[in-house]
């Protein structure tokens, strides 16, 4: 008779923040309204079609070859030069890899060690506080919140604690408030970091979505000299959900991602790098416009929706996001519970985004 194996999960999985979607309920979870068309508030749909002018066969399905991720990373340094005037080197300062998470999850493996302090924003997507533990390292929240109107404050930088850190995972324009930090702040964090020897990676996915030139952390004087920034393929370029991405910056930190992503299965289909060209060259996009127009028709109505109930308005006026404060609410957990057993409404509570949600 064999004795069944029991073994404890590693500490670091009993730290980690749970996942976003977790606290949806079930599709059985009783309703107290019977037959009743169910609203989804809490997933995000990126409706963008492929483009049907390219071909997909048996040989667009095969890896792409080495040449053909030269091509597409010489499309990045040219558009990226386009959009922020910078010269990047193709073969040294772009990675070309997963999705955003696991470019952050390798991000976070190469360059933190067990105990090492890592800053991430709190409010924020519960990923960076993920990654930096399942990395061993200790994530240290900095704030951000309504009181300094969604602006970041990074004064945890400059004391004894980030003297010792290693990383500063940062969320430009940041999900979910949408503060998009300026050229000036841009600049000072980069002065900080630079003095205290700490990396900038910043999760730059929604850079296009919200519909205005933004200030970036590689365009910004000295910025890929002290960190990366992360973009996804689907939303910057508005292509359909591609499972890769990219990372521009210090070709030292991208020397080291390299490096880590052999861990890693990195079999990226020619019909992948064929849309990302094909979205590049023809950057903005119509279905980028399309969906700026689609957010801003939204929030337009959730904004009339908020003066019918009386919901005071506290975001920072960016697309796609909007927050209203909720008089007389305490907890987010029991209101998104309220809302789907008494109304069929699906909702994500605000704590998912830590504690300041």
């Amino acid at each position: 008779m064999i004795k069944k194996v029991l073994i404890d999960k590693a500490n670091r999985t009993y730290q980690f923040p749970p996942d976003i979607f977790s606290f949806l309920p079930d599709n059985d979870k009783p309703s107290l309204i019977k037959k009743t068309e169910l609203v989804d508030l809490g997933k995000f749909n990126w409706q963008v079609p492929y483009d049907k002018d390219i071909e997909l066969n048996q040989e667009s399905l095969q890896e792409a070859s080495s040449s053909k991720i030269s091509e597409l990373k010489e499309s990045i340094a040219d558009w990226i030069y386009d959009q922020h005037q910078v010269k990047i080197n193709p073969k040294k300062e772009i990675y070309i890899g997963g999705r955003v998470s696991q470019i952050l999850f390798t991000t976070a493996l190469a360059y933190i060690d067990p105990g090492d302090i890592v800053f991430v924003p709190e409010l924020g997507l519960p990923l960076y506080r993920k990654v930096t533990t399942a990395a061993g390292g200790e994530p240290v929240s900095y704030a951000v919140s309504s009181n300094t109107d969604w602006k970041p404050n990074f004064k945890k930088l400059t004391t004894r604690i980030g003297h010792v850190s290693r990383l500063l995972f940062l969320n430009s324009p940041h999900n979910p408030s949408g503060y998009t930090l300026n050229q000036s702040e841009l600049e000072q964090l980069i002065t900080t970091a630079s003095k205290e020897n700490i990396a900038i990676i910043n999760d730059a996915a929604y850079q296009s979505v919200i519909g205005q030139q933004n200030s970036s952390l590689i365009g910004t004087k000295n910025g890929k000299r002290i960190g990366l920034e992360i973009y996804s393929f689907s939303y910057q370029f508005g292509l359909p959900q591609l499972p890769f991405g990219l990372a521009i910056g210090s070709k030292e930190l991208v020397e080291g991602l390299s490096q880590t992503s052999t861990l890693f299965s990195k079999n990226i289909p020619s019909y992948y790098v064929d849309l990302a060209l094909e979205g590049i060259r023809k950057f903005p996009s119509e279905s980028i416009s399309d969906l700026q127009k689609k957010f801003l028709k939204s929030r337009t109505e959730a904004e009339k929706l908020f003066e019918l109930l009386q919901i005071e308005s506290c975001s920072s006026n960016q697309l796609p996001f909007i927050w209203g404060k909720l008089s007389n609410r305490k907890s987010a957990n029991k209101f998104a519970t309220q809302l789907f057993r008494k109304y069929r409404i699906l909702t994500i509570p605000g704590t998912v985004f830590g504690n300041n949600g």
